[in-house]
């Protein structure tokens, strides 16, 4: 008995010596590390390099996503440049600094637009029938958010799966349940590029804001309802970060070109919701 415990006693103490060992060395290349120029020169600059967080915007029932900052990547940025034996500024990596209220968190308020600072918009159509349906197909080269009725969707994969189309649902016309979120999800998780991430409205709903947030999906209510004047509308109303409800109807869809002509014309990005309200510089 007592041999075991000696032999216990000096494992014990090797293992104590073994992370001793590690820890100082570990200890004294931290303090060769932070003497060394390079170091010295990134500890001088990096605040020069750093972007501090955008919060959210939140009033009581909408939110306007933020935007992460980002610093210098200290021990990254010291093990690149170490390798060429100099301090170059091309050579600085970055790691984000995240928003304190992220989109990731909320999902009991309305999303009303993307953030301010990117000169980004999305373009959201509606599709309730195979009409809708017939005259959306023709639009290429333009990247379109379509929400859709569940069984229209279900009826029509082939002809929605285009490169520039981010297909989501509009539950039963507008009327979302967790029967018809549930398999109007796996429709498009399993067969687009995209995954549904978004429930639609186009005037606040307690039931869809509280049926979607119960499946962990933001509500977006479009900043821009265009209704049958869509290109005075956006052309009166357009900001950074707008979601543009658009219908197609024939008169939209007269007007598209123009449309795009005078958003491109204006410096603004035409991209998908999940681009628009990303969070990440």
């Amino acid at each position: 008995m007592g041999d075991i415990l000696r032999d216990i006693i000096k494992m014990i103490g090797l293992i104590s010596l073994i992370c001793f060992s590690f820890f100082y060395t570990e200890t004294i290349m931290d303090v060769v590390n932070e003497q060394d120029e390079i170091m010295i020169k990134i500890n001088e600059e990096k605040d020069k390099y750093k972007k501090e967080p955008t919060n959210a915007i939140i009033t009581k029932d909408t939110i306007t996503p933020g935007l992460n900052g980002y610093e210098v990547d200290v021990e990254k940025s010291y093990k690149d440049m170490k390798q060429v034996g100099i301090f170059k500024e091309m050579l600085l990596s970055y790691k984000q600094i995240k928003v304190e209220n992220s989109l990731s968190n909320i999902y009991d308020k309305y999303i009303v637009k993307g953030n301010n600072i990117k000169k980004n918009v999305a373009l959201i159509f509606t599709i309730k029938n195979k009409n809708d349906l017939n005259q959306i197909l023709s639009i290429k080269d333009v990247y379109l958010n379509i929400f859709i009725d569940y069984k229209l969707l279900a009826d029509n994969l082939n002809d929605l799966k285009k490169d520039n189309y981010f297909i989501y649902t509009y539950g039963d016309n507008s009327n979302y349940t967790t029967d018809n979120l549930v398999y109007a999800n796996n429709l498009i998780n399993n067969n687009f590029n995209n995954k549904s991430l978004y429930c639609l409205t186009d005037k606040k709903n307690k039931n869809t804001l509280n049926t979607c947030k119960n499946k962990k999906m933001h509500t977006i209510y479009p900043t821009i309802i265009t209704n049958n004047h869509a290109y005075n509308n956006i052309k009166n109303n357009i900001t950074n970060g707008s979601l543009i409800l658009l219908e197609p109807n024939t008169k939209t869809l007269n007007e598209f070109s123009q449309i795009i002509n005078f958003i491109v014309s204006k410096g603004y990005k035409i991209v998908s919701l999940d681009q628009i309200l990303s969070e990440i510089y």
